[in-house]
């Protein structure tokens, strides 16, 4: 009967430590969804974030296209001359002014038109006695923040004769540094190759 007792006491202690074990399982077990979830709400943080990353490398290449553009279409204007005995009279370079400032800043539009910035293409198609137009005219990002873009450029600067045929090539090279207006680029300084420029002009 002893012995029988005991046995029944054995038994019910391993019941006991068996479900006291289960029990501790089943705790562990829901510590670990816990975590799970947690790092479910990270794994969704990084694929957000993952996410915004590529929509703010579309945004950034946007803007930096939009900049060239406008870089493109400035120097593409800017290096357009044809050439004609009164290319310097008030009126033509009245005219050319009109035509430019609509590409600079306010700073750089007075500053363009002060210094006669406008008129260097004008002066070497008169001191040459050539058409101007450029070619090969290529674009690098320097520095781009926000709503500032730095640009250099390189292109060739071609020289015609009123038989239409190419005279001279000049390699030029600057930066361009263009600035966002309400959402349109505007060239706010050229650091141009004014060595060159002397060379065609003087």
């Amino acid at each position: 009967m002893r012995k029988f007792l005991s046995m029944l006491c054995i038994s019910f202690l391993s019941l006991l430590l068996v479900t006291a074990c289960s029990s501790s399982g089943s705790t562990n077990d829901s510590h670990r969804i816990a975590p799970a979830s947690e790092n479910t709400a990270n794994t969704s943080t990084v694929n957000t974030t993952a996410t915004a990353s590529p929509n703010n490398d579309t945004l950034n290449e946007q803007t930096v296209n939009a900049a060239l553009k406008a870089a493109e279409a400035y120097k593409n204007k800017e290096y357009n001359v044809i050439a004609s005995e009164d290319i310097l009279s008030t009126e033509s370079l009245q005219t050319r002014n009109e035509e430019m400032t609509p590409f600079f800043t306010e700073y750089f539009k007075e500053k363009a038109v002060d210094t006669r910035y406008t008129a260097l293409p004008l002066q070497i198609a008169n001191k040459q006695q050539l058409s101007l137009k450029p070619e090969n005219l290529q674009f690098s990002v320097m520095d781009h923040r926000d709503t500032i873009v730095d640009l250099r450029y390189k292109v060739d600067l071609v020289l015609i004769g009123p038989d239409g045929k190419e005279q001279n090539r000049v390699p030029l090279e600057g930066v361009l540094t263009l600035f966002d207006v309400n959402g349109q680029w505007l060239l706010q300084g050229d650091r141009f190759d004014s060595a060159a420029f002397q060379k065609l002009i003087v």
